[in-house]
């Protein structure tokens, strides 16, 4: 079997659970739901979106080393796959792991592979557990690789025909949108603007400010607090890129280095009197 799954956690977890089989990961880094998927089927489009991210995020926030090389090569043999294959493709109630579903089809399009999904948050939901307690994961890497092979068994699903053509055309219409931000929203693959966070952001850093000393909030600490309470799943990094962009367009005001995240705390524009400025480096 060829597994395919979408984020660097879930690709690890599922080599590691079937470390003692002969089965196949094929996995894509990075946070499909945020920066160009516009072309990403060529090595143009890959290459225009890594130089997004290296310029967008900063360095703790990127992939591995590598990454760019590791997209490209699981692009290749996914669209070299031969006939006759048997692909399981790995997905969950995300932005991210359903854009991976459609490109999926789509570079399967015209092959004959038998092709299977996963739905782990639909697995995760149905597991037997605590009586009255629901478990409702955001992404396929919040799994253990013993959950992992138990849902490879009960949840793996043959995927019909002219669902999988359907999804095909939809992730060719995605590879020919131009874009930055992708929401998971009734079942569906909504564009949003490039802004869609930033009021809950807002909100992020307002809260902290509130429990902490009413001064200033350290941007590490928003950044947990929107990873923590965000309905759409999206990478840290990106919510760190939007408080650097909040502070460019004057709506927060910084002080520290804003080149590490670690070194630098902000607060809404005009909270504090005039005479005590941000300090920008």
């Amino acid at each position: 079997m060829i597994h395919i799954v979408f984020g660097e956690s879930a690709a690890g977890a599922l080599r590691h659970a079937f470390r003692k089989t002969d089965d196949e990961v094929i996995g894509f880094p990075g946070d499909l739901s945020v920066g160009p998927i516009d072309g990403i089927d060529r090595p143009a489009g890959i290459a225009r979106r890594f130089d997004w991210e290296r310029e967008t995020f900063h360095e703790m926030f990127r992939g591995p080393d590598g990454s760019e090389a590791v997209f490209r090569n699981a692009v290749e043999r996914l669209a070299g796959l031969p006939d006759g294959e048997r692909v399981t493709v790995w997905t969950c109630e995300n932005a991210t792991e359903q854009i991976g579903l459609r490109l999926a089809c789509y570079l399967l399009r015209g092959r004959e592979v038998d092709v299977q999904t996963v739905n782990t948050h639909r697995a995760m939901l149905e597991a037997p557990g605590v009586p009255g307690v629901t478990v409702d994961i955001r992404h396929s890497g919040e799994l253990s690789t013993e959950q992992l092979r138990s849902f490879y068994k009960t949840h793996c699903e043959a995927l019909p025909e002219a669902r999988r053509h359907l999804l095909a055309e939809e992730g060719e219409a995605l590879l020919k949108t131009p874009g930055l931000v992708r929401s998971w929203q009734d079942g569906s693959i909504v564009h949003a603007p490039e802004s869609r966070d930033d009021a809950f952001i807002l909100s992020c850093v307002e809260r902290g400010l509130d429990q902490s000393d009413g001064e200033w909030v350290l941007a590490i600490r928003v950044v947990g607090e929107a990873m923590g309470h965000a309905i759409q799943t999206v990478s840290d990094g990106w919510f760190e890129a939007r408080i650097r962009a909040l502070v460019r367009s004057g709506r927060l005001e910084a002080a520290g280095n804003l080149r590490s995240i670690r070194m630098y705390k902000v607060r809404l524009a005009g909270r504090q009197p005039q005479s005590d400025q941000a300090v920008l480096r």
